[in-house]
C-alpha cells in the first residue's frame, strides 16, 4: 500500500514506520487467530507464519505473500501430515483484518515461456499464484479484448504521489524500482532540460522505449516533461498506463496508425502511447521530427539488457541540443564500473556511426545508479550517460 504525505523527511519516515508497524500487528493477529483453531500445532508451523511476516507486500486491496513460505511447506510434505492446514481459513482471516479483498503469491518474472525454449519478452508474471479472491480468468483473447480487460482485477498503487495501475495476472509489477522513480522526479538532466524547454519556447520530450504500465514514464511527466513517447509490446501493460494516466489526470493518446500519430502531436496530450516493437520508433519520430520539440531523455528500461535498443535511443535524441539515455542493466558487482565504460564506448561507437550528420563531442558517463540487488552478486543498475550535440561538418 503506497501513501504520499506534505511533511518533513524525518516526519514522513516516522508516518511509514508506524504505518508499516500497524500492517505487521494486523498480520500477527490474523496469523494468531488462524493458529489458535489447531489444538495440535506441528513444530515446523512458527517457521512458516515466520516467514509470512517477513516480505508480505500490500497493494491497494491485495497483498502478495512470499513465496518462501510455501517453499517451507512444500518441505515438510503437509499433505502426508497428521495436520491439515486450513489455508483457505488463514486467507479470509489475513482479508478481513488487513481490510483488504485479494490475496496472491509471486516470484520473479522468469526469463523464459513456459517450455524454456522461447524468451519471455512480455515479461509476464507467469509464476504469479492466486490465492484468495476472483482475479479473473486465467485465459484471454490475442490479442485481448475489451471485455479481457473489463473482466480483469486491477491494483492501483501510489507511489511518489503517482498513481499506478495494472492487472496482477497478467502484468509484473516491480516495488524495487520506487528510488530510480523518485530520482527522476528531481534529476538535475531532467529539470534542466524542462527549463531549457521553457526558455526557448519549444518545450522538451522524453522517450521510454520499455514503457511497462509506466514506471519512468509517469516521472518524466510528473516532472514536467511536455510529452512523453512510449513504446511497450505487452497490450496488458499499455492498458495498465492507460489507466493508471487517467487516474493521474494525464491527457492520452494511444497510436493505432500514422494519422493518429499526427492527430496526437496536434492535440494536447501529453503522453503518446505505442502497442509495438520499439524497433518501429526511429521510423515514427523521423518522419515526426518537424512536428516534435527536441526529445532530450531516453529511457532504457529493460532486463536483464537493454541493448536491444540503444541504437534506436542514440538517433531519436535531439542532435542540435545532445541529451540522455538511462540504461537498465544487470551488473555483476564485482565489474559494475568496467560494464558502464563498455556501454559509454558503445554508445559512442553508434554516436559516431550518425553518418553524414557531423561529428561526435566525448559521450560521457554522468552517474550510475546501483539501484538494487537482481540475484546474488548481480546487481540493477541504471547508467546516466549523456550524448553531446552534433558538431555540424
Amino acid at each position: 500500500m503506497q501513501y504520499e504525505f506534505l511533511l518533513s523527511f524525518d516526519s514522513f519516515l516516522h508516518v511509514l514506520h508506524v504505518i508499516a508497524l500497524s500492517l505487521v500487528l494486523l498480520m500477527e493477529r490474523a496469523i494468531t487467530a488462524w493458529k489458535q483453531t489447531y489444538e495440535k500445532q506441528p513444530s515446523w508451523l512458527n517457521s512458516f507464519t515466520q516467514k509470512l511476516h517477513r516480505s508480505y507486500v500490500v497493494y491497494g486491496s491485495m497483498i502478495l505473500l512470499p513465496s518462501t513460505a510455501y517453499d517451507e511447506l512444500d518441505r515438510k510434505r503437509i499433505n502426508t501430515l497428521d495436520v491439515q492446514l486450513d489455508l483457505e481459513q488463514l486467507y479470509e482471516l489475513i482479508a478481513q483484518h488487513l481490510k483488504i479483498t485479494h490475496v496472491a503469491s509471486t516470484r520473479p518474472i522468469p526469463l523464459h515461456d513456459d517450455d524454456q525454449t522461447a524468451e519471455n519478452v512480455l515479461r509476464a508474471p507467469k509464476n504469479f499464484t492466486p490465492l484468495y479472491g476472483d482475479f479473473g480468468s486465467s485465459t484471454c483473447h490475442d490479442p485481448p479484448a475489451q471485455e479481457d480487460y473489463d473482466a480483469a482485477y486491477w491494483v492501483t498503487a501510489k507511489q511518489n504521489g503517482i498513481f499506478q495501475t495494472w492487472a496482477p495476472r497478467w502484468t509484473m509489477f516491480s516495488r524495487g524500482n520506487i528510488s530510480e522513480k523518485a530520482r527522476l522526479l528531481t534529476l538535475p538532466s531532467v529539470l534542466s532540460a524542462v527549463e531549457d524547454g521553457e526558455a526557448d519556447g519549444k518545450e522538451c520530450v522524453a522517450v521510454d522505449l520499455y514503457a511497462g504500465i509506466g514506471y519512468f514514464t509517469f516521472s518524466y511527466l510528473k516532472a514536467g516533461v511536455s510529452k512523453v513517447l512510449c513504446w511497450d509490446i505487452n497490450p496488458w501493460s499499455i492498458e495498465g498506463l492507460m489507466r493508471g494516466a487517467k487516474a493521474n489526470k494525464w491527457f492520452t493518446r494511444r497510436i493505432t496508425n500514422d494519422a493518429s500519430f499526427t492527430a496526437a502531436l496536434e492535440s494536447d496530450a501529453r503522453l503518446l502511447v505505442f502497442n509495438e516493437d520499439n524497433t518501429m520508433a526511429r521510423r515514427r519520430i523521423d518522419e515526426a521530427r518537424q512536428s516534435l520539440p527536441p526529445i532530450r531523455h531516453v529511457n532504457c528500461g529493460l532486463l536483464p539488457t537493454s541493448q536491444g535498443s540503444w541504437d534506436t535511443a542514440v538517433n531519436v535524441l535531439d542532435q542540435a541540443m545532445g541529451g540522455w539515455i538511462h540504461v537498465h542493466e544487470n551488473f555483476a558487482t564485482s565489474e559494475i564500473e568496467q560494464k558502464a565504460e563498455e556501454v559509454r564506448q558503445e554508445l559512442q561507437r553508434l554516436a559516431e556511426g550518425r553518418v553524414g550528420l557531423g561529428s561526435s563531442q566525448p559521450v560521457k558517463v554522468e552517474h550510475i545508479n546501483r539501484l538494487k540487488s537482481y540475484a546474488p552478486g548481480v546487481m540493477h543498475c541504471v547508467v546516466d550517460i549523456y550524448i553531446p550535440p552534433l558538431i555540424p561538418t
